[in-house]
């Protein structure tokens, strides 16, 4: 669990956490991704071919049975074309970059806006012109026939050509590319910092109070349980046992931390549950839903 997320019971994901830097590539991942750009320069293609596995060929399978899924993989690649395209067409290699990657720098917090526009489910024939939705069912043929023969083949092939967009940004890498600039290893204080679904080193993080961020420390922060939530644990799972199911007596029954307060569970009522002593000693500190 994201440490901020267990402290402040939310995620402070938004401009302040989008400008927070993220944990920099290893040096072994840093050299196969540049291999990667210049095999693409030196080929004239992006994109790989492998083979897929027994789970990758149900997906597959599953894409082919619903439309939904295949019109929202071609409006999907109908946007990345058209974004490549209007790239593409500048004049120099800059122009280019920041056409398809975006303009600058991110604006000041206080100034920062994105729009949030959900959009649920596939584009509909309202939603575009009759040349854009002629475009789309195009697509949709297209893919379809590409999922089919990967299927046939054992091939997942998504090579195609190296567009000048993205050749200037790949070319830009490849002359950046400095060796000295990635660890082979990053600290686990470091590791620890990093949001679980986002990847930035959260700055809350490092705000919080150094209390909290300590196995012992949180285990006197957070460990103790109120009496009244006791009761009212006891009480709700009936004096069982909610593992082996033994009824307990009042001099039996234990607490038992759903998610472990050493791996950032809380002693809120939620996250507690009744279990006799030989079950909570099985447990120890693995985390058993």
């Amino acid at each position: 669990m994201c440490k901020p997320c267990w402290e402040l019971k939310y995620c402070p994901y938004g401009p302040l956490v989008e400008q927070s830097p993220i944990l920099p590539s290893l040096l072994a991942g840093a050299q196969e991704q540049n291999k990667y750009f210049e095999r693409c320069l030196r080929d004239d293609t992006v994109g790989t071919a492998t083979k897929i596995d027994q789970e990758r060929r149900k997906e597959i399978e599953r894409w082919l049975k619903d439309p939904d899924v295949l019109l929202n993989q071609a409006a999907f690649r109908w946007g990345q074309q058209k974004q490549l395209r209007d790239a593409s067409s500048k004049t120099g290699d800059q122009e280019k970059i920041e056409t398809w990657l975006g303009r600058g720098e991110l604006p000041p917090i206080q100034e920062y806006r994105v729009s949030f526009e959900p959009r649920l489910g596939p584009p509909s024939r309202d939603d575009v012109s009759a040349e854009v939705w002629a475009e789309l069912n195009r697509l949709v043929a297209e893919i379809r026939s590409e999922h089919e023969r990967t299927l046939a083949t054992g091939v997942d092939d998504n090579r195609q050509p190296l567009e000048p967009a993205r050749r200037a940004w790949f070319q830009r890498r490849v002359d950046e590319f400095e060796p000295d600039n990635h660890p082979t290893n990053i600290p686990d204080v470091f590791e620890e910092a990093a949001c679980n679904i986002f990847g930035h080193i959260c700055p809350v993080f490092f705000a919080a109070e150094s209390a909290t961020e300590t196995n012992e420390a949180r285990r006197i922060g957070r460990g103790k349980i109120p009496f009244a939530t006791m009761m009212r644990i006891v009480r709700r799972d009936d004096y069982r046992c909610q593992h082996c199911k033994k009824k307990l007596r009042d001099d039996e029954v234990e607490f038992d931390h759903i998610i472990p307060v050493s791996r950032g569970g809380s002693s809120e009522e939620h996250n507690v549950r009744l279990t006799c002593f030989d079950c909570n000693r099985d447990k120890a500190d693995e985390y058993t839903p």
